[in-house]
C-alpha cells in the first residue's frame, strides 16, 4: 500500500477555538475517505491544510507534511468562484494556471501570425517555433484529454449549453460544473466538499456511479450518509481536536459507535459505583485518613476527572424541541385543479393535493421541477395561475430556508436568539435560560458572546434552526435543511421530525433523511404531482419502473429507427452505388498518396534559411494539403454512407 502523503504534529488554533491539537494523519492509495465531525470542529480546516491554505500552529516537534512522488492534490469547494466573463468551456482553465498561461500565450501567438505582425522573417521563425512548443507542452501536461474529460462530464450531467456562464445557472447546475471538474482532475487526491448540495436525486445516482468506478483516491465530506455508504471504504472522524480512524463503511462505523458507547456507558457505571464506596471510605473521618493508603487516596482523587471525561465522550443531543401548534382542524391545506405556468413553461397543472394534520410529506422532482415554486403557494408568497386553494383559518406556516436570511451576522448567538432578554419564551410558554437553550443546540458558553460572521456554514445552519424552533406553527416546511448540517445533528433532528405531531413538508435530495422522517411522498413528475402514501420507497418503485420504460422504448425506438433505415437503404441501393462504392477505394488511395507527396515537399524546406519566396511557396503547398484532407473527408464520408447499406 503506497502511502501519499502524511501529516505529523498537526495543531491549529483559531482566535475562538482550538481545531486540532497534536494530530497526526495519513492518506493511502485507493483510500476512498468519509470525514465526519461537528460543524466547525475542523473537516473544512483539515481541507485547507491538506490544500495548504492554511499554515498550522509553530510546534515542537514540528509540523511535517510528507509527500510522495509525483503528489498533487485537487479540491472542489463546497462554493465554486465567480469568474465574471468566463463561460464553463473556459472556466475550467481557471482551475489549472498552467494551462491557462500556455493558452494565452498562444492566443497572442496565434493573433500575430493571422495579423501578419512580425517585422522579418526571423521574427516569423520565432512565433512558429513557440507555438509548436507550446502545442507540445500541453500534450505532454494530458490538457487536452483532461478538458475533454471535463467536456464529457458534463454532458453527462446534462449540461448542454457550454456558452453559458456560472453566474447565470442554478444551484444545481454549479454543482454539476463542480462535479465535472473533480470527476476529470488527473490527481492523486481529489478533496471533495459537500458535492451534492442543491443536486436532485437522479444526478446524486450518476455521481455515485461515477465515483465508484473511477478508482481515485480521495477525502469527503458529505451530510448523505446513503452516499457515504455507498462510496467510502475509510472513515476519518474529527473530535475535540483529535482524529479517529475506522477503517470500513459509514453504516459499519455506525454499528462500532453504538458499541462503544454500550461499553462507555458499563465503564461509567462501574467507576459510578467505585466512587460511592470510595466516598463513603473517606467520610470515615480523620482516624481513617490517616491509616488509608496512599494509593487509593491517588485513585480517588483520579475518579472524578476519569468520570467526567467519559461523560464528555458520550454523544451530545441537540434538543430541537420542534413545537406544534395544538390545532385540531384535520385538514391545513387543500388545491383543487391547481396549475401553474410562467409565460410558456408549465410547471404542473390539474393538481389535486391534501395536507393533514400529522402528514409527514416529502417533495421531490429534478432540479426546475417547480418544489420551491410549490412551497411559495403553500405560504403564499406566489398565486397560482388558475385552480383553488382552501387554507384552514388563521393557518401558520414555518420556513427553514437553506439561505439563512433570518441571520443577523454582527449579532452574537445570546443577542440573536435572547432577543435582550436572559430567558427564551414559546409560544407554548416554555420558559428556559438563554445558555441553557443553545446548550441544546450544541453551543458552548465560550461560543454563544462570539459574533455569528465567525462560525462555520453549518453553525450557521444550527443557529438558524435554535431560532426557527422557538416557535409553534401548523405546517413546518423544511427546504433542504440538511445541508451543511453535521451528522451529528442531522440524527437528532430526524428523531424530532419523526417525533413531531404537526404537519410537516420537506424537500430534500438526502434520500435517508427523508427515508427516516417522511411517510407520504409527491413526486412532481411529468408536469404534475405523482401521490405515494407508502412513502419514498414506493416512490422509488415508481422512479425504477420509469427508467425501465424509458430505456425500453428508447431501445424500440432505436430498432424501429434502424429496421427502417436498412429497408429504405437497401431499396435505394442501385448498381451504380456498388460501382460506386468499389472506385471510392481506389479514389481515397489516390488522394492519400497525393497528401504524403505534399508533405514529403514540406520536409525539404530549409526552416533556418526562408525568404519571403519559399514562405509563400510553403504557405501554397499547405493550402493544397488542407484542399486535399477535405477531399479525403469527402470520399471517406461517401464511402461510409455506401459501406452502411452494403
Amino acid at each position: 500500500m503506497t502511502t501519499l502523503c502524511t501529516l505529523q504534529n498537526l495543531s491549529l488554533t483559531y482566535p475562538y477555538k482550538q481545531i486540532f491539537k497534536d494530530v497526526a494523519f495519513n492518506v493511502n492509495e485507493g483510500d476512498k475517505i468519509g470525514l465526519l465531525g461537528l460543524n466547525g470542529h475542523g473537516k473544512t480546516s483539515l481541507f485547507k491544510v491538506l490544500n495548504e491554505e492554511v499554515t498550522p500552529d509553530k510546534t515542537s516537534p514540528a509540523f511535517m507534511y510528507d509527500k510522495c512522488k509525483d503528489f498533487s492534490l485537487f479540491l472542489v469547494p463546497q462554493e465554486l468562484p465567480i469568474f465574471k466573463g468566463i463561460n464553463i468551456t473556459n472556466y475550467f482553465y481557471e482551475f489549472y494556471p498552467e494551462f491557462k498561461k500556455i493558452k494565452s500565450e498562444l492566443s497572442i501567438i496565434e493573433t500575430k501570425i493571422s495579423e501578419g505582425d512580425f517585422k522579418s522573417d526571423a521574427e516569423f521563425d520565432k512565433l512558429i517555433e513557440k507555438q509548436g512548443k507550446c502545442y507540445d507542452t500541453l500534450h505532454e501536461l494530458n490538457e487536452d484529454r483532461i478538458y475533454n474529460q471535463y467536456i464529457s462530464y458534463l454532458k453527462y450531467f446534462e449540461i448542454e449549453n457550454l456558452e453559458q456562464y456560472l453566474e447565470n445557472m442554478s444551484g444545481g447546475e454549479q454543482r454539476k460544473v463542480a462535479l465535472s471538474l473533480g470527476l476529470s482532475a488527473p490527481h492523486k487526491i481529489v478533496l471533495w466538499d459537500e458535492p451534492t448540495n442543491h443536486l436532485d436525486l437522479h444526478t446524486i445516482k450518476l455521481f455515485e456511479d461515477e465515483l465508484e468506478s473511477a478508482g481515485k483516491t480521495y477525502l469527503i465530506i458529505s451530510h448523505d450518509r446513503s452516499l457515504l455508504n455507498n462510496v467510502v471504504n475509510r472513515i476519518i472522524h474529527i473530535q475535540h481536536g483529535k482524529i479517529k480512524s475506522f477503517k470500513g463503511t459509514y453504516f459499519d462505523y455506525l454499528n462500532f459507535l453504538i458499541e462503544e458507547e454500550q461499553s462507555r456507558e458499563k465503564a461509567l457505571d462501574k467507576l459510578a459505583n467505585t466512587q460511592r464506596r470510595e466516598t463513603a471510605w473517606i467520610r470515615r473521618g480523620a482516624k481513617a485518613r490517616r491509616t488509608k493508603s496512599k494509593k487509593r487516596i491517588e485513585d480517588y482523587s483520579t475518579l472524578g476527572s476519569t468520570i467526567r471525561e467519559l461523560k464528555e465522550k458520550a454523544h451530545k443531543q441537540v434538543s430541537l424541541n420542534i413545537q406544534g401548534s395544538g390545532r385540531k382542524t384535520k385538514i391545513l391545506f387543500e388545491t383543487e385543479n391547481l396549475n401553474l405556468t410562467f409565460g410558456q413553461n408549465t410547471l404542473f397543472n390539474n393538481v389535486n393535493l391534501t395536507i393533514n394534520k400529522g402528514d409527514k410529506i416529502a417533495i421531490v422532482g429534478k432540479n426546475g421541477a417547480g418544489k420551491s415554486s410549490f412551497l411559495k403557494i403553500i405560504l403564499n408568497e406566489l398565486q397560482a395561475t388558475s385552480g383553488k386553494i382552501n387554507r384552514a383559518e388563521n393557518l401558520s406556516v414555518g420556513y427553514f430556508s437553506q439561505k439563512r436570511e433570518v441571520l443577523d451576522l454582527e449579532s452574537t448567538p445570546w443577542n440573536f436568539i435572547g432577543e435582550g432578554i436572559d430567558y427564551v419564551i414559546s409560544n407554548t410558554g416554555m420558559k428556559k435560560h438563554v445558555a441553557a437553550y443553545l446548550e441544546g443546540f450544541l453551543f458552548n458558553s465560550e461560543e454563544i458572546k462570539r459574533p455569528i460572521k465567525t462560525f462555520s456554514g453549518g453553525e450557521k445552519n444550527r443557529l438558524q434552526l435554535a431560532h426557527f424552533m422557538k416557535h409553534a406553527q401548523d405546517i413546518w416546511i423544511f427546504d433542504e435543511p440538511t445541508n451543511d448540517l453535521d451528522l451529528e445533528t442531522i440524527g437528532i433532528l430526524e428523531e424530532e421530525l419523526r417525533n413531531y405531531e404537526g404537519a410537516l413538508i420537506i424537500v430534500s435530495h438526502d434520500k435517508t433523511f427523508i427515508e427516516n422522517v417522511t411517510n407520504k411522498c409527491w413526486m412532481i413528475y411529468e408536469k404534475n404531482f405523482e401521490q405515494f402514501d407508502g412513502g419514498f420507497n414506493q416512490a422509488e418503485l415508481f422512479l425504477e419502473a420509469v427508467e425501465l420504460e424509458y430505456d425500453l422504448q428508447k431501445a424500440k425506438e432505436q430498432e424501429k429507427a434502424k429496421k427502417d433505415n436498412s429497408s429504405k437503404d437497401n431499396k435505394k441501393m442501385s448498381h451504380a452505388e456498388i460501382a460506386r462504392h468499389k472506385e471510392l477505394q481506389a479514389e481515397i488511395d489516390k488522394q492519400e498518396k497525393i497528401m504524403s507527396d505534399l508533405k514529403e515537399k514540406l520536409t525539404k524546406f530549409d526552416f533556418a534559411n526562408l525568404d519571403k519566396t519559399k514562405i509563400a511557396e510553403m504557405d501554397k503547398i499547405q493550402q493544397k494539403i488542407k484542399k486535399a484532407e477535405s477531399q479525403l473527408e469527402t470520399l471517406f464520408n461517401e464511402w461510409s454512407i455506401l459501406e452502411e447499406k452494403l
